[in-house]
């Protein structure tokens, strides 16, 4: 009997901008196709290659599909069963003797989805654990928009339309944000004027008309100098600051003490340069879009906080066309993700800061009072993506057990004592939003069966915390948890399957000009801050700078094929180094380098970018170790706020094999 195509709906489960809508077509009990949803307003049947790419890792031959234990060295395949029993045996053993807490869960946002992360709740009845805090990602801009809005929102991305001008402040959606970028062509269309800032000129840039090039880290003192030109040519409503900025006089006194001469130094930006993008911010309407490259500094979060006030005071904040969009927070404030109430019995939680993962780590691991003497491993690659990857590969070994749950033999796997092998998002029901562009809450039917019910770890846990004896636990379909899930909202799973849905409380973000802040207006001076041991107004701190041994800069922006780790599998070869005329002097095109920072060394080929400045070179995020990976060579300090690793304060030098 000939099978007849099926198409359903799933969306992307990836870490990215956008959470596309996908139509998904099945042949028998075979995938064979995904393709953009053309009805979801967002989506516009519009996917890149990271999202099809779902199929490709769905039927991988080397996808993992039973759990290895490691002994002796080597791998040896055994049955969910005997896994199930050795971790229950392990969690028992460590919370009896030395507490609950001396379990650490690492987690990212490597896979999306409510149950993806049912591990949350299984470790909170467990009796608390260790987690962390900060980011690898986000963490300094997240904390800055707090102190400035007191909360993260964005525009519908249709508003981009209503702009005067568009400024992609770090950001590449070239690479980063397949819907923004198709919404930058239609914006040129029409005539608005697009203005990319970045210490590179990125691949969006080929379509701006005006590029700016900062030194990197000095977007902070960029932003201060645009600002400063508006305050001193009489271009800012005193009016408008009154009633919608608190703390507007004492940034004006903090500004008139910096020079214009000191920021155009600081920043290698023209005057001219300055006065073009202040004559943009002042004559219209002016959306912006931050990217997260520019708060991987120690001076981050001031950056960011530099940016917001710079819109703000220029009156591009609340109105259509205008805005400073960093992240879009919606449905973690409406949808009620613990459920069943589980963090009660978490007395147990203690934390650590991520980029100290090797000093705390080094210190817990050997203590007799409250070691750490396990680590859970989901949705991440942190020997991967960890900095100075030396020092927290040597740290992660010293743990007693080590358990991953992964699709794949990862980087961080391999260091891993038991790798419990997981759904690919086509085989799992679930829901799924973002915290960054779409405004929508999607459902995810599960369109093939896994080669194991278990390899679901809705499933996995639920079996676990029977192993475990935990009574309270919720052994519940996933129908009746994801209902109680979206409750709140007054929505059911069929709602979802019927229609997307969009929460946003308005299209436009602050459009009621009010704030969630304490003084109910945007707050260029942050109480808040002051709180915390920081600055209460934006404040420009140099970042960390080069030395004579190592005198060039690293950052490590997106690659466009791949999200971090995950789709690096197939290359072959090494990775590669993009430097400027005067670092490839003495090199072909091609090459193979020693690339060496104080925190180690990597191999890897050397190719031109004409646009870079000779103190800057560029590699792509997410080469495996086999490879070349930059994080051999990153530095693992952190930014002034958020808890973000300041990756990009990483300084290198360039020598023959």
């Amino acid at each position: 009997m000939k099978k007849l195509t099926k198409k359903l709906t799933h969306s992307c489960s990836l870490d990215c901008y956008d959470l596309c809508k996908f139509d998904v077509y099945k042949k028998g009990d075979r995938v064979t196709k995904i393709t953009g949803n053309s009805e979801n307003s967002f989506t516009k049947g519009i996917i890149c290659s990271k999202g099809r790419k779902h199929i490709d890792r769905l039927y991988h031959k080397d996808r993992l599909k039973t759990p290895l234990l490691k002994k002796d060295g080597r791998w040896e395949e055994i049955s969910f069963d005997e896994a199930l029993e050795i971790i229950g045996d392990r969690l028992k053993k460590y919370r009896s003797e030395y507490g609950s807490q001396s379990v650490l869960h690492y987690e990212e946002s490597g896979a999306g989805g409510v149950l993806k992360g049912i591990e949350n709740i299984f470790f909170n009845y467990y009796g608390g654990i260790t987690t962390s805090e900060g980011s690898t990602c986000w963490g300094a801009g997240s904390q800055a928009q707090n102190y400035d809005f007191g909360d993260r929102r964005s525009s519908d991305l249709e508003d981009v339309m209503n702009a005067e001008a568009i400024v992609l402040w770090g950001r590449n959606p070239y690479n980063t944000s397949i819907h923004l970028y198709e919404r930058l062509i239609a914006a040129k269309k029409k005539g608005i004027k697009i203005i990319t800032i970045d210490p590179r000129e990125n691949e969006t840039s080929r379509i701006s008309d005006i590029h700016i090039s900062p030194n990197p880290s000095t977007d902070g003192a960029l932003a201060m100098a645009v600002a400063k030109y508006l305050m001193d040519q009489g271009r800012i409503d005193e009016e408008y600051t009154e009633r919608y900025i608190h703390g507007y006089s004492e940034y004006k006194s903090y500004l008139e003490g910096l020079s214009m001469d000191y920021l155009l130094e600081e920043t290698g930006v023209s005057l001219d340069e300055v006065e073009n993008l202040a004559e943009v911010m002042a004559k219209g309407t002016v959306s912006c879009f931050l990217g997260y490259g520019m708060q991987k500094y120690t001076n981050g979060g001031n950056s960011i906080r530099a940016i917001d006030a710079l819109f703000s005071l220029s009156g591009n904040i609340g109105v259509e066309g205008a805005g400073v969009f960093y992240a879009n927070r919606v449905y973690p404030k409406l949808l009620n993700t613990d459920p069943y109430g589980s963090e009660k019995y978490a007395v147990n939680s203690r934390d650590f800061w991520v980029a100290d993962f090797v000093g705390y780590v080094n210190k817990m691991a050997g203590d007799v009072k409250k070691p750490v003497k396990a680590i859970f491993v989901s949705k991440a690659n942190p020997m991967n993506q960890y900095p100075n990857l030396n020092e927290s590969i040597e740290a992660f070994k010293k743990v007693e057990f080590k358990v991953c749950i992964d699709m794949f033999m990862t980087d961080t796997a391999k260091y891993c004592d038991l790798v419990i092998p997981c759904t690919n998002t086509l085989e799992s029901e679930d829901i799924i939003y973002t915290s960054m562009h779409s405004p929508y809450l999607l459902y995810n039917e599960k369109i093939v069966e896994p080669p194991h019910e278990l390899m679901d770890e809705y499933f996995f846990f639920q079996e676990l915390a029977k192993k475990m004896e935990m009574e309270d636990y919720p052994q519940v379909d996933k129908k009746t948890y994801i209902e109680k899930v979206i409750e709140p909202v007054g929505l059911t799973i069929e709602d979802l399957r019927k229609k997307d849905i969009n929460l946003s409380d308005s299209r436009v973000a602050w459009d009621d000009m009010k704030f969630p802040t304490a003084s109910g207006k945007v707050e260029v001076y942050s109480e808040d801050a002051k709180r915390e041991g920081l600055s209460a107004l934006p404040e420009y701190i140099p970042s960390l700078k080069k030395t004579e041994d190592y005198p060039i800069r690293l950052i490590t922006p997106h690659f466009k094929n791949s999200l971090f780790s995950q789709h690096y599998r197939e290359h072959s070869g090494i990775s590669r180094l993009y430097v400027g005329e005067g670092n490839l002097k003495g090199y072909r095109e091609g090459d193979v380098v020693k690339l060496t920072s104080k925190y180690g060394g990597i191999e890897c080929s050397i190719h031109l970018d004409k646009t870079l400045k000779d103190d800057l070179v560029y590699m792509y995020a997410g080469w495996n170790h086999k490879h070349g990976n930059p994080n051999f060579l990153t530095y693992n300090g952190s930014s002034e706020m958020g808890g973000q690793v300041s990756y990009y304060d990483t300084f290198v030098n360039i020598s023959s094999k």
